[in-house]
Formats: C-alpha cells, structure tokens, sequence
C-alpha cells in the first residue's frame, strides 16, 4: 500500500493523556507569513476570533510524530499516541510525514515557524505505517482506535490502488461522530483512489470527503487526482510547496497528503465551535461553502471547489429565533428593507443587551444582538431646526364672490440641475436650472358662516389643526412646534381632511382624519377631535386623538422583536395662547398618551400598557426690529414614558452535547431616566418680496432621554431668495 497523505482527527473529547502544560496561542507576524495553508485559506481573522479548534481531539493516521520538533515539544495539544503496526506507544517518525502534515494541522502559533489551521486542536497520532507502507489491518486498528477514543475527525493521508479498510470505516460512518478526511491520491488520475473512493458510497452516509490539491493560484496540481465518480463529496485545498514541521525544522513538501490536513482543521474548528453537530452535518457544511472551481457548479475536475474556511464558519441559508413557549421564526439572511427603530418615548439604552442566539439552516448557533439596531441615537442638525435649504413654503389667499376665502400653502423642494452654458440653458444663459416640485400641501376653504373644510398631504396638517386653525395662528409663527397634538408626528407624510364646525359664540369643534402608508417602516393612521376656544386675544384647544400604528409609537423591527405589530394609542393636547397686547404672545401645551399592551409576537412574550406624556412653552413677539418680523422663544420635551414594559423570551446558550436551546427572559424598561428638552431662540424676517432671512440657536439636553448622552448645540442663519 503506497502512503499518499495523513489521517487527521478532531474531537471535543480528550480521553488520552496529554503529555505537557497548556499552550498559548500567540504568533509572531513571521511565523504567520510562514504558515502557507492558513495564508492562502485567508484564515487569521478566524484565529483572531479566538477559533482555534481547543478541546477537538484529532485523530493522525500517519507515519508517526517527531516531538523533538520545535511544534510539538512539550505541546499540551499532543496527546499520547498510538502505534497501530505493533500495539505499543511508539509514534517515532523516520519518514517525517506525519510530523509535517500534523504541522498543517495544529502547528500552536507559539512564536516560532509556522502555524496550523487548527493550532489548538488536541493531536492523537496513531502510526500505521512500517516503512513505506501500512497495512489494512494496521490501518483498520488505527481507525477503532481513533473512534474508541473520541476522535471527531480522522485524517487518512494515505491511499492505494485497490479497496482497502472498509471494515472499520463502516463502522465509523454508522456512529456518525468523526469526519473521515482521506486524500484523494497523487497519480493524475480521473478519479480518486483508496479509500477515498468509498466516499460515493450510500453506507459512508455523508461523513467522508475526499481531498485534492491546488497551488497557489486554486489551479488543480498535475499530480493530484481529479474528483470523478466522487465530484459530489470532493473538495481542493491548498497542497504545491507547503511549508511545514518536516524532522526537527520545517521543509517544503508538494501533494494530496497536505491538502487534506487543511479540511481536517478547519472540521475541527467547526466541531469545536458546535460540538453537537453530527459528522455529516460538519461534512455538509464544508462541502457546500465551497468556493466553485472550473466548469459552473460540481464538476468533474474540482468537485465542490476550493475550501472556504470562513464561509463554512458563517451562517448558512437563514436564521431561526427560538422560544420557550416554542415558537419560530426563519428569517431568510439576506432579509433587507427593514428600518428598525425604537419606540421614540424611550431612549437608546433601553435595548441594549436585548441579544439572542439564533440558528441557522444547520442548527449552528450565533449570537444576535438584537438590541443594536433599536440603539442607534439621533442628532440635531441645521436642517432639523432651519429647515432644508431647498425647500420653501408659499402662501396665497383668494376671496371668492360668495365671500368665502380659498387658502393654500405649498412646500416646495428646488432641485437644482446643471445644465450647458448656452442661452437654451435659460434667459439669463447662467448654467444652473432650477426645477420647483410640490411635496406637500394644503388647502383650506373657510365660509362666512365659519364652516371650514381643509386637506392636504405632506404632512402639513399641522398648519390647519389645533390652535394654528384658529384667529391667533398668524400671531404664532415660531413656536407652533410646540402646540401639535404630537400623535400625528407617528404618521410621516401622512395625507389629511379636517372639518371645522362653529359651536356658537368663541367655540368651534373639529374632526380630523390622516393617513400615514410606509413599508417596512413605522406608520399610522390618526382620528382627531378638537374643541377650541378663543375670543380676539385668547385661545384654548382640547385635541383627542386615536393613533392605529403598524408599529409602537414610532417604533418598527423586524417580526421577531414584535414592534412591527398594529398598536393603539390615545392621546389627549391641550394648547393655549394668549395675546399680550399688540406685539407678544406667549403659548403652552400638554400631551399625555396611552399605548394599549403589545400582543405576544415572536421573541416579545409580553408587554405592559405605555404612558407617556410631554410638553411645550413658547413665547413670540412680532415687529421686534421690522415690521413683521418674529422673534420668539421656545422650550419644548417630546413624549417620554412614564409607564411601559417589555419582556422577550431569549436564547441565552445552547447544550454543547444536543445543541438544545437554553431559555431565559430579557425585561426592556421604556422608562428613562432623564427628559429630553429643546430651548430655542429663533428670529425670522423678509428683506423683500423675494427674499427672507431666519436664524436659530437651539440647545438640546439629555437627547433621546439619555441622561449620559451629551448636550448637541445648533447655531445657524439662512437667507433665502427666490428666483
């Protein structure tokens, strides 16, 4: 029997004795550049991650093993052998193939040479050669031997030229517990020898992968024996001019028998990552994150293709969250389109943590942190406060002959397009055009009897509503930010239709409906009812309101989390102003909310009822400087719960021998800590008919409710001129 490559086994169970004190796995940037297999697989982020292979016993069937190598002395990793030829403990190597491709193998990363695919990895070397060839009785001993003693993964860098050791590696397919790594054979030939050729065979039941080599440039060497009859369980891996433990130094060595030492390493770090993983799920795995070689899918040259370490590490068609109640939800891995985001009365700290191990198509285990995404913070910016300097709001009345009055505000966006500087450019020949786009409006139409009707999309109902539908809104230009009823800030975009009807002297009752459509997004739809009062210098609004959310006050997720559910909440403002004399007007408002109890979905077990509550003061003074000026000065808290809860149920670990999910609860509190506030002094003037000039100062303190998130400060000034 002519010896072709190594065996190499990987198991969690360390059953032989180990023979020195624990190594450290901590390579030198030479010995990295050294370490051919692992360069040319792209495998140091891996290491670096700390996958080293530990507690994964693997099984050499080889030459032997020289411990007087710098590798392997006083290596913990190298457990006590076995010498399959004579029944005895002699794993001396004279041939020193065993000691380069166990080198491949699990070489520790301890500062000198090289180092191996699996560094950490516990070594059970089983010799089977005597001289230049083993026999098939030494190599079925070897192979009983390696299963007797937990390997988990078995390295056959061996071959022949008809069938041999089917007996033992039977036996080991039916366990299902150790991967059988066998090299494909150095002759050029169309299919691979023996025993690798057992591979196609239904009784190995997926446990068995055949391994050839490629140089460098993942092109197949000519020596290597090509997939075959075998294509489906047959990968390629690095194998031309290897540099390795060869003696007591290291050498280079071309062929199969180093190419599959690197498959046995990285099923070792996949073992011992998930040691509940059966031997033909970790075949599976590996087989089919193979990068595709030659003709488009298996082939007859490359079989799968080259192994792909980190894509095996990676997860694999979709992830499934888990429950106690027992409960699943699959989420496909390229699920996108999703906007997460929190509930807005809540702050970003109230998520963190929220993690959970999730499963993917094999029933690996990763942990997710679910909470990352609803954690993110929000900032002030000059837009948020002045506005986007390509949007402008025009305003024009008409009376009509009956004596009813047409109003209708438009904010429009000016796009902005260069164009060729020729006199088709536009009258003026400059090479700018600008293109003017209505994204939102709204129109009211007031009789004489006071009966008022509005509409409008864009979200601008909030210039027709609440006290800005009233006789003072010309005086509250500034602060209206702070009157809203804030439900409808949780329908963007929404389009409105109000009706206001007069109650008799100072009283008008109103009703209002708007709708808010977005996909994978928070949305809502929002039922209003206004009563208001006001008599020339005073005004009061009371605005009860039913906000149906596809979300939870303004926040959606994925399904998992349960946000993207339909919520209810009902609110109640009340706004006031009061003119004081000819030029100031000072204003206030208070919002409360309740958010009915979430229903159980997904990971979300149960949730509390939310309440919430916010307000807003502001005064204004007109004709400060100019006529028809305004310089005013708000303070303003967005909701902020009071009252709120949220219990998942999460996967907190899973049981290393069955890979069961172990279950606990995460509580997220919606209560913050500290209020969020705003103080804003703003100024606004128009120069002319063309031109107007606006400027701010806004300080907001603890953002999002976080108490240790810093101040944000925006200071600006806009000129606007149309044209």
């Amino acid at each position: 029997m002519r010896k072709l490559h190594h065996l190499f086994l990987l198991t969690a169970l360390a059953s032989a004795c180990q023979l020195a004190a624990a190594q450290t796995f901590a390579p030198t940037t030479s010995e990295y550049n050294w370490s051919t297999t692992v360069n040319q697989l792209g495998m140091r982020n891996i290491h670096n991650r700390g996958i080293l292979g530990e507690g994964v016993v693997v099984a050499m069937l080889d030459t032997g093993l020289n411990l007087a190598n710098p590798e392997f002395s006083n290596n913990s990793h190298i457990l006590r052998g076995y010498n399959a030829v004579d029944g005895s403990g002699d794993i001396a190597d004279n041939l020193n193939h065993g000691t380069h491709t166990t080198g491949i193998l699990a070489a520790p990363g301890n500062g000198t040479g090289m180092y191996g695919v699996a560094p950490q990895a516990s070594v059970l070397m089983i010799k089977v050669f005597n001289g230049g060839t083993a026999a098939a009785s030494a190599i079925n001993r070897g192979i009983d031997y390696a299963a007797a003693n937990g390997a988990r993964v078995i390295n056959l860098s061996l071959g022949a030229s008809s069938p041999t050791g089917d007996a033992s590696l039977r036996a080991v397919a039916a366990s299902n517990n150790a991967v059988m790594v066998v090299a494909a054979g150095n002759d050029s030939a169309s299919n691979p020898n023996w025993p690798s050729r057992y591979a196609k065979e239904s009784w190995t039941n997926g446990t068995m992968i055949v391994v050839g080599a490629v140089d460098a440039n993942k092109r197949l060497a000519s020596f290597s024996n090509k997939a075959g009859d075998t294509a489906q369980v047959y990968l390629v891996a690095p194998g031309v001019n290897i540099i390795s433990s060869y003696g007591t130094g290291y050498a280079y060595l071309t062929g199969t028998s180093m190419a599959a030492p690197a498959v046995s390493g990285a099923a070792a770090l996949i073992t011992g990552y998930w040691p509940y993983l059966r031997a033909n799920q970790v075949a599976a795995i590996m087989l089919n994150t193979a990068d595709d070689l030659g003709a488009p899918g298996v082939d007859a040259v490359y079989g799968r293709g080259m192994l792909n370490v980190n894509r095996a590490l990676s997860p694999i068609g979709s992830y499934t969250y888990r429950t106690a109640n027992g409960s699943r939800t699959t989420v496909p891995l390229n699920t996108t389109g999703v906007v997460s985001t929190r509930p807005s009365v809540s702050t970003p700290s109230a998520f963190q943590g929220l993690k959970t191990e999730v499963f993917d198509e094999y029933g690996r285990n990763y942990t997710s942190d679910e909470g990352a995404a609803l954690s993110g913070r929000s900032v002030m910016t000059l837009y948020s406060v002045l506005g986007r300097p390509d949007r402008m709001l025009d305003a024009a009345e008409q009376v009509l002959s009956s004596g009813s009055r047409l109003t209708r505000l438009q904010s429009r966006q000016t796009e902005v397009q260069q164009s060729l500087r020729v006199s088709a450019a536009n009258q003026s020949g400059e090479p700018w055009n600008h293109v003017r786009r209505t994204d939102a409006s709204v129109v009211m139409w007031r009789q004489t009897s006071g009966l008022t009707f509005s509409a409008g999309d864009g979200g601008l109902s909030g210039m027709s509503l609440g006290l800005m539908g009233s006789s003072l809104a010309t005086r509250l230009s500034g602060v209206d930010s702070t009157l809203g009823n804030p439900l409808l800030g949780f329908a963007p975009s929404h389009q409105f239709a109000a009706m206001a009807v007069p109650l008799g002297r100072h009283w008008t009752g109103r009703v209002a409906a708007a709708r808010s459509k977005a996909y994978d997004a928070a949305a809502g739809d929002v039922n209003l009812a206004e009563l208001s009062y006001e008599n020339g210098t005073q005004a009061l609004n009371v605005s009860a309101g039913q906000l149906t959310e596809q979300g939870m006050l303004g926040g959606y997720s994925k399904r998992q989390l349960g946000l993207n559910q339909q919520t209810g909440t009902s609110g109640i403002t009340v706004s006031a102003a009061w003119a004081l004399g000819a030029n100031w007007t000072v204003t206030g408002a208070l919002s409360r909310t309740h958010t009915g109890a979430p229903s159980a979905s997904g990971m979300l077990m149960a949730g509390t009822d939310v309440r919430a509550d916010g307000y807003g003061i502001g005064l204004v003074r007109q004709d400060t400087w100019r006529a028809d000026d305004r310089l005013s000065f708000t303070l303003n808290a967005p909701l902020r719960a009071r009252q709120g809860t949220l219990t998942y149920s999460v996967v907190t670990g899973v049981n290393e021998s069955t890979g069961d999910p172990v279950y606990g609860t995460h509580t997220v509190n919606l209560v913050p800590t500290a209020r969020e506030w705003t103080a804003e002094t703003r100024y606004a003037t128009r120069l002319n008919t063309t031109t107007s000039l606006s400027a701010v100062a806004a300080l907001r303190v603890h953002p999002d409710h976080d108490g240790s998130a810093p101040s944000q400060l925006a200071v600006g000034v806009r000129l606007n001129r149309a044209f």
